[in-house]
């Protein structure tokens, strides 16, 4: 059982170390549009409530002693950064030694050591393996519920392609692997190929499901390109919503027929079959659906756009689902902070 008294004073120690001679010098400075970011998404998280959540991943025994993770708060806070400016891990240790608008959100005082890449690695691998991800991505989405954001009107799904940097495996060259696991060290096994409008895609797909009109992620996942958009939406689905929004590849008669058992609207567009084409009563209804389902694009724009998320980098689902997640969930927080000011 986490102590939260002794928590909470832990996170405002770190929250306020940093040195008078910081305060100091950051009077005459401008603050830049990174520091805005960071400042909107430091407003938005409960941090103590993350540190709980997150550290079970410390496995320090203060009675025996020996070598103590860096402060939890701390590195949770430089994941915030890595994914915000799409920064490797080596690339994310020279920052954070370099600009004091990351070290002030981090908490890093002029008199602390930086944690190094491997530090920062270590850390990922352990909320990877306790399956956090998908917890911190609720528990952001608590606070943005709380602060009425999210409308429940309906639920947009949608999929992207993620490409992945490896190159793809022939099916024969992934059996050679398969049977001598010795040799797939660097090579990224759960990616898959997937054929979109004529072209062959190898790497991942990313699942979304989307409130309608605050465009805020309610459900993700990620998985191997060759799994059907339709297979995931069942996760994608909150439960709560009025109604349901999405294109062709999520349509089924079945589908249509337990939603409005359930009094939910259906708006994934109709697909016409062999021998069947669309009437004209379909087609005006799949326009009127197509307009309310292209919201749906707006996060996957954002993430690969200005979070540069353009393709998967890592060697295998887990990590890359690390990736995936992380964005969303940075993405949820800065339209999260976008729809508060425009309520304001």
């Amino acid at each position: 059982m986490v102590n939260l008294g002794c928590l909470k004073k832990g996170v405002e120690r770190q929250m306020y170390q940093l040195s008078l001679g910081d305060y100091q010098a950051s009077q005459n400075r401008i603050v830049t549009k990174a520091e805005m970011k960071l400042t909107e998404i430091d407003k938005i998280v409960k941090w103590d409530r993350l540190v709980e959540l997150i550290s079970v991943i410390d496995k320090t025994d203060k009675h025996i002693g020996g070598r103590p993770r860096k402060e939890t708060l701390m590195m949770a806070k430089i994941l915030f950064v890595q994914y915000l400016y799409n920064l490797s891990d080596p690339e994310l240790e020279d920052q954070l030694n370099d600009r004091l608008s990351f070290q002030r959100f981090a908490g890093i005082g002029l008199d602390m050591k930086v944690p190094d890449y491997s530090t920062i690695w270590r850390f990922k691998e352990a909320l990877t393996e306790h399956k956090l991800l998908s917890r911190i991505f609720d528990l952001i989405l608590d606070d943005l519920k709380l602060r009425g954001l999210i409308l429940k009107k309906g639920t947009i799904v949608d999929a992207t392609i993620i490409q992945s940097y490896n190159r793809p495996l022939s099916e024969k060259k992934r059996e050679e692997l398969q049977k001598n696991p010795t040799q797939t060290s660097g090579i990224d096994m759960d990616a898959r190929s997937t054929k979109k409008n004529g072209k062959y895609h190898y790497g991942y797909k990313g699942h979304i499901g989307t409130d309608v009109k605050s465009k805020l992620i309610r459900r993700a996942s990620l998985t191997s390109a060759n799994v059907h958009d339709s297979q995931e939406m069942g996760d994608l689905i909150s439960g709560d919503e009025q109604s349901v929004f999405g294109d062709k590849a999520y349509f089924s008669d079945k589908g249509k027929r337990d939603f409005r058992r359930k009094g939910i609207y259906y708006g994934i567009l109709n697909k016409g079959k062999r021998g069947h084409k669309l009437s004209e009563k379909q087609i005006r209804q799949n326009k009127r659906h197509s307009s309310i389902r292209s919201q749906v694009e707006h996060p996957f724009a954002y993430m690969k756009r200005i979070l540069n998320y353009e393709c998967a980098r890592a060697r295998n689902l887990a990590r890359n689902e690390l990736r995936f997640m992380m964005n969303c969930i940075v993405y949820n927080l800065l339209r999260g902070s976008y729809l508060i000011k425009m309520a304001a």
